[in-house]
Order: C-alpha cells, then structure tokens, then sequence
C-alpha cells in the first residue's frame, strides 16, 4: 500500500513541472478597424479608425498604432482624423453626407498606403424593442423580439449590435439579409443572459447598421472560422481572410480588417419593461 502511495505521489509531482513553448511570428500586419456612421435622425457622420499589428499567440497585450495618417475623403474635400490616446484610435466629425459617391478611406503608415472606397448605405428604423414571453432551455435567459420593416429593394444586408454585455462592455454582433423578408415588417426574436447584459447598467441597447454583400460574406466566413477553432486553442486559421482595404504600393502586403460606412439606428430598452418576475 505504501508503494502505490508514493507512486501516485511521483506522478502529481511530474506534473508540476513547467514546459516553455517558443513559437515564431514572422507575418507581421496591419490590422485596420474602420467605420463611418451616421444616425439616421442627424445629418452628421463619426469616422473612427482603429489601427493595430498582429501579434504572437501569446501576447497579452493589443500593439495600437498611434503616428499614423488617416484620412477620409469625399469628392473634393479631406478630413484628417486624430489620434484619442484615451479611447486608442482615430477619429473625425465629418459633414458631407453623399449616397451616391465613395468615401475614401487613406492610411499612410511605415511608408505603405492602405486604400478602400464605400458608399454611404442607408438603413430602415427599428420600430421596436420589447421583451418577449418565450422561455428559453437555458434558465438565465430572457427573449427579445426586435420588430423592423425591410425595404422593398432586393440584397439589402444588415448587422446587428446587441449590448453592452459583461466586464469590458462586450457586444453580441449578427449577421442578416432579406432574403426571405424583402419589402415586409419583420418581428425576430433574440435570446440574451439577462444577468450578463443587464450587469452594469439597467438599459441594453440594440443597434441596427447596413452593410455591403461582400461584407456578410466576409463576417460569415470570419464567425465559421472562429467557430472551427472552438476547443482547439493552437489552431490556425484555414486561411487569411482578406477584407476591402488593399496596399496600394505593396499588394503582397495587405492589411487584415475592414471598411465600414452606414447609417444606423439604435433603440435602448430599461429592467423595468421587462414583464414581472423576470429579474426577481
């Protein structure tokens, strides 16, 4: 009885031992997080621009750029964006509003020139947002039903906002498109924890954005990916996922992210409309 003691004991012991794992880093990126948006009850537009590297697996921290030149230009006119060294990124109020031509977006960075042009999508209002009496098999959770009507124009892309969401104010992000609602009022439904979202703040915002065919590809193929590598922490993406933003003087070079401009509209809704024994 002894012996088998002090062998399991050897055994816990052995496992305590440290592995240091080295791995190599050699396609260092521009990442390029940019968006122009524009409330559909003002007539004015934020421009925000995130600039970062990629990094090593294991580096805890997120490398933003800081010195770079970021640039946003319509027609004849250019607006320079500034660099927040609170919120780390850059940004600008812009006042031209145009559907009908392309924003440009320039970043000159390291002496490379990142280049993308979108044109100004427009949305449809959120007409409502109420809690729903649908229950859900997970017991913390409780049913939205967000109620829209869909223009009468076919390919229309959207994407949906839901939050803030836990510590670091996270967001919940879908993917949609009209194919089986085009030109109707549509009523879905959406199922969140209502301890995580309604954690630090009594309201829970839902936000509406227009995005491009290509773009719904790309955050498809981005979410499948993501999906792929669930429980499997070493793995490596099936491939790079090029967005619309392209080096001009450096193809082989191309940045990772994307380039965004929409309207959007947003409808916030409070603990207190919830139907009763919800949160108690």
């Amino acid at each position: 009885m002894k012996k088998i003691i002090l062998l399991i004991f050897l055994v816990f012991q052995s496992c305590e031992k440290v592995i240091d794992i080295e791995t190599s880093f050699s396609d260092e990126r521009l990442v390029i997080d940019a968006e122009l948006t524009k409330n559909i009850k003002e007539n004015i537009i934020e421009a925000k621009v995130i600039l970062s590297k990629t990094a090593p697996y294991f580096a805890e921290e997120i490398n933003f750029i800081n010195d770079a030149l970021v640039q946003i230009s319509i027609g004849d006119k250019t607006i320079k964006l500034d660099f927040n060294k609170e919120k780390k990124y850059f940004f600008a109020e812009i006042n031209e509003i145009d559907y009908d031509n392309d924003y440009t977006l320039y970043i000159k960075y390291d002496g490379e020139v990142y280049l993308s042009f979108q044109k100004l999508l427009k949305i449809p209002k959120i007409e409502s947002v109420t809690f729903g009496k649908r229950k859900s098999l997970i017991k913390d959770e409780v049913e939205m039903l967000i109620t829209f009507t869909d223009p009468p124009t076919n390919g229309d892309y959207y994407l949906w906002k839901f939050g803030p969401k836990g510590q670091g104010n996270k967001y919940d992000y879908l993917a949609a498109r009209d194919t089986y609602i085009n030109g109707n009022q549509f009523t879905f439904s959406f199922f969140i924890d209502k301890y995580e979202y309604f954690k630090n703040d009594d309201y829970v915002t839902t936000e509406l954005f227009g995005i491009t065919k290509d773009c719904y590809n790309y955050l498809n193929v981005l979410t499948s990916q993501a999906g792929a590598q669930s429980g499997r922490p070493f793995s490596s993406a099936n491939a790079i996922i090029k967005g619309n933003i392209y080096n001009n003087l450096n193809p082989e070079s191309y940045p990772l992210g994307y380039f965004r401009v929409s309207e959007f509209d947003y409808f916030s809704i409070s603990k207190k409309n919830a139907p009763d024994g919800v949160f108690n």
